[in-house]
């Protein structure tokens, strides 16, 4: 009865932030549009730096001549990821600035149940977005990949979204201690898109950099879905094992660390504005 109540919950969430989301009209256009504006960018910055769509030196560092290609891929995973840590770090900080927290904490539902369902919702939005952006890139950009690979690389994709869950529920936690939680979110969501490697490869970074991309969910999962599109599964071993274990382990410390934060805030009061 207990599991029954929760989906209902999990549901009703869900149905509420679509609702909040279709009432303004103007933010699947721009959302839409993001994507149109940063694959168009690409084109530009890859014709800007070598004359040309190809590039050997890209070829020989990622398997990826065709550059746009390379940032498309790298996009599509990159808004994927940042689904979960908007879905759960901004679930936390609207209510704060709204100051409906405590309603919230005190709710007959638990806590993982209300930030699923923010996330379902995003989740529904990242698989529509994806559905219009591949055939329109392939027909107005002329992007070129093995559509097969691509959908073997899909349940990855799903695999790297738990490390992002448990980087959104750590980072959620962390919210509530903050007076102005904001600034820290958008420095937060800057270093994401830095260290993605969604526009270029992160064996270019300097060394320490390359590190903590690595330690990150993101640029794994963007090199584990380009690897296995690119060449299968067979040569992404390597990439597929480290991105399953990444995930598992920020799955399990998000978890604690986030439940660690909610008895914390909830023994000292929770912050509202």
């Amino acid at each position: 009865m207990e599991a029954i109540n929760e989906l209902r919950a999990l549901y009703g969430v869900a149905v509420k932030n679509w609702r909040i989301f279709t009432s303004y009209k103007l933010w699947l256009v721009s959302d839409v549009m993001m994507g149109f504006f940063f694959v168009g960018q690409a084109l530009l910055i890859g014709i800007g730096l070598t004359g040309e769509r190809n590039s050997r030196a890209l070829q020989q560092i990622t398997g990826y001549a065709d550059y746009v290609t390379f940032a498309v891929l790298g996009f599509m995973v990159l808004g994927f990821g940042l689904t979960f840590l908007s879905g759960f770090v901004w679930s936390v900080v609207d209510e704060l600035y709204a100051g409906t927290l405590e309603y919230s904490f005190a709710a007959p539902m638990r806590r993982i149940t209300f930030f699923m369902g923010n996330v379902l919702t995003r989740l529904f939005l990242s698989f529509l977005y994806m559905s219009v952006y591949v055939p329109i890139f392939i027909l107005l950009f002329d992007v070129r990949f093995n559509f097969l690979n691509f959908v073997k690389a899909l349940p990855f994709l799903l695999i790297g979204a738990v490390g992002m869950i448990g980087l959104g529920m750590a980072a959620a936690g962390l919210v509530l201690y903050l007076k102005d939680p904001g600034p820290f979110i958008t420095i937060l969501e800057m270093l994401v898109f830095a260290l993605s490697g969604a526009m270029y490869p992160i064996s270019i970074l300097p060394m320490g950099l390359q590190v903590l991309a690595k330690a990150l969910p993101y640029a794994p999962t963007s090199e584990a879905v380009r690897k296995i599109v690119a060449y299968g599964y067979t040569a992404s071993v390597n990439e597929i094992s480290y991105l399953m274990l990444l995930s598992g382990f920020y799955a399990i410390i998000g978890y604690l660390s986030y439940k660690w934060s909610e008895k914390q805030a909830r023994t000292m009061g929770l912050k509202s504005y």
